[in-house]
């Protein structure tokens, strides 16, 4: 068996978690200045308060442009994106989207 056939089979076997939602936190050296850090922290022990650790998966990204308006996240799958978010936002964003299925108005961007 080549060794590309190996790392496939072995590819298979590993088993991964299904999230409700998947949250992105830039890291951007913009985000991190004005408290990404500080927001991804808040928003890990919301979710664990909440009792949603298997349904929320929250993971550091490199900047998702936008600095300006930093820090930013993006919560999937509904491609919502949280521009300007604060530690105080996050309480809101866990109860109202990540529990209750509906982005957080005050607080998405908005499409054009």
């Amino acid at each position: 068996m080549s060794k590309s056939a190996k790392s496939a089979t072995k590819a298979k076997r590993v088993g991964v978690r299904a999230y409700d939602s998947h949250v992105f936190v830039c890291s951007g050296s913009v985000c991190k200045k004005r408290g990404a850090k500080d927001v991804r922290k808040a928003l890990k022990s919301e979710v664990k308060e909440a009792g949603l650790r298997r349904e929320v998966r929250i993971d550091s990204v490199g900047c998702l442009g936008l600095c300006k308006h930093g820090p930013n996240a993006i919560v999937y799958p509904s491609g919502t994106w949280y521009l300007g978010l604060k530690e105080r936002d996050v309480p809101e964003v866990v109860e109202g989207h990540l529990l209750g299925g509906e982005p957080v108005a005050r607080l998405a961007a908005d499409f054009r």
